[in-house]
């Protein structure tokens, strides 16, 4: 690996650079930005694997620093991987200019999973949320436009919300570097953590997660749950690891969004929807962990890229027209199945796939109580995903004759985006391998019984999934989740926040 200033300039603007270019040169955008992301990816899994570290220093000392370490490889790896998967899947479906804001994006991302300073964060962010505003515009109908505008506003005043946190820790501290927020007060602290949890989409800050991917396109959602939803974790691991105060706060409002948006998913039918309320819940379970949260946010991105991009028919909310057009083409039927169900699986934590891994680490390292308490919203997970997995699989066999006649065809040839998904499944069970001391026993049966345990408790449900039933339930949940969320936020600051 190069430890010189010319590696941090080619792997944080080389992106952004190549996709400005791409306006003079449209022709060849896709196969740059292929290339971009793969040298990215390869660049960032040697980094991880040797254990590579750098970090350079710009404007002045305790001004603006950047740090690539084993924080950031992981989730520069997701990011690129997860676009690349979405750019080859949709490659006859995209215009030049959703390649070349995936290029930005990603420099944007790599500036947020590696600066250590709050200057630096601010203007990634802001440009994350400008692209993703573009992208979820992208589909055109009025729906769609509304979300974007409703992302764009709420992202600014989160951003809004965190600079003055900026401009209150810096009279206190002199500095913008993470390290050295120990001496700002706590009013500055909470507004500085409730940007980056409403950027992360996490918590009663996350809210706006299950509408937006409801109504965005399918590589749009991919996206945005592979990456996007990720730009805030490295910054709120960094502030956990930096001052135990936070990561102690961390710990009640990742277990409490945990709970809580799996609860919500449980009871939602849309898919998509249902997809959303668990990327809440897991980015809370994400941030209980400063050590593991990286990695495995970094997992989560990818299992839902894969999920978003291989989701079944629409629901009754969805646009039939819209969906068919934004589904992946020339891909067998058979393995968009495949895919989605190991990737379900892989988020259920089920043993000989990277969900388990990550999950092992994660509970090794949180406190005994949050574990305890973790174990519902796990259960509450493995049950929204065994209705989504039982669903894909019905649908599939419904209709499996239909399929057969009219694409058999072109489904059966060996093409670029059946190898990116045989890949992408393979990738999966194989990142289980890394870590062999996971698999022991009280490991295994405690995965494969709250797998068990979820479908019995989904067929017992079932029946309930009616529309009297959900809609009462998700009315309460909605008067009374959200008073006790703020109540929560209130007591974690008076207990935990101690500073």
């Amino acid at each position: 690996m190069i430890d010189s200033p010319i590696f941090f300039v080619v792997l944080t603007y080389l992106p952004a650079t190549l996709g400005f270019l791409g306006c003079i040169k449209p022709k060849i955008v896709f196969p740059v930005a292929i290339l971009t992301l793969l040298g990215i990816s390869g660049i960032s899994i040697r980094a991880i694997l040797s254990g590579f570290e750098t970090s350079y220093k710009l404007m002045w000392t305790g001004g603006i620093e950047f740090t690539f370490d084993q924080n950031t490889f992981p989730l520069l790896f997701g990011a690129s991987l997860s676009l690349l998967i979405v750019l080859s899947l949709y490659r006859d479906k995209l215009s030049h200019y959703f390649y070349q804001i995936c290029l930005v994006l990603l420099t944007a991302l790599t500036v947020s999973f590696s600066a250590q300073d709050l200057i630096s964060i601010y203007i990634a962010l802001e440009l994350t949320g400008f692209c993703a505003f573009i992208l979820i515009a992208d589909r055109n109908d009025n729906k769609s436009l509304f979300h974007s505008f409703q992302y764009l506003i709420g992202g600014g005043l989160a951003m809004l919300i965190y600079l003055i946190g900026v401009v209150q820790g810096f009279q206190f501290s002199g500095t913008f570097l993470i390290s050295d927020l120990s001496t700002a007060t706590t009013p500055a602290l909470c507004l500085i953590v409730a940007g980056l949890l409403t950027k992360a989409g996490i918590f009663i800050c996350g809210l706006w997660v299950p509408n937006i991917y409801s109504h965005a396109n399918r590589q749009t959602a991919a996206i945005l749950s592979g990456c996007v939803t990720c730009a805030g974790v490295a910054p709120i691991a960094r502030l956990s690891e930096s001052m135990e105060p936070i990561g102690n706060s961390m710990v009640v409002i990742g277990v409490l969004s945990a709970i809580i948006a799996a609860l919500y998913a449980v009871f939602e039918r849309d898919d998509g929807r249902a997809l959303g309320w668990s990327s809440v819940s897991q980015l809370g379970l994400a941030i209980l962990s400063p050590s593991y949260a990286c990695v495995y946010a970094m997992q989560h991105g990818l299992c839902k890229t894969l999920l978003f991009s291989t989701l079944s028919s629409p629901n009754e909310n969805d646009n039939k027209k819209h969906f068919e057009q934004e589904s992946p083409t020339n891909v067998p039927e058979w393995l968009l199945v495949a895919i989605f169900v190991i990737a379900s699986l892989s988020i259920m934590g089920l043993p000989f796939t990277s969900g388990f891994i990550t999950k092992t680490w994660l509970k090794g390292d949180i406190p005994l109580e949050a574990s305890l308490i973790t174990s519902t919203s796990t259960l509450l997970t493995a049950t929204v995903y065994a209705r989504l997995i039982w669903t894909r699989v019905t649908l599939y066999r419904r209709n499996l004759t239909i399929q057969r006649q009219s694409q058999a065809s072109k489904n059966s040839r060996i093409n670029p985006q059946t190898i990116i998904l045989l890949l992408s499944g393979i990738s999966i069970i194989t990142f289980s391998m890394s870590y062999p001391g996971a698999y022991y026993y009280e490991n295994i049966q405690s995965s494969l019984t709250a797998i068990v345990l979820a479908s019995f408790l989904y067929t017992s449900v079932a029946g309930l999934q009616t529309e009297n039933f959900v809609k009462p339930v998700t009315k309460t949940l909605d008067l009374v989740g959200a008073p006790f969320v703020v109540a929560a936020l209130l007591l974690a600051n008076l207990f935990y926040f101690k500073i």
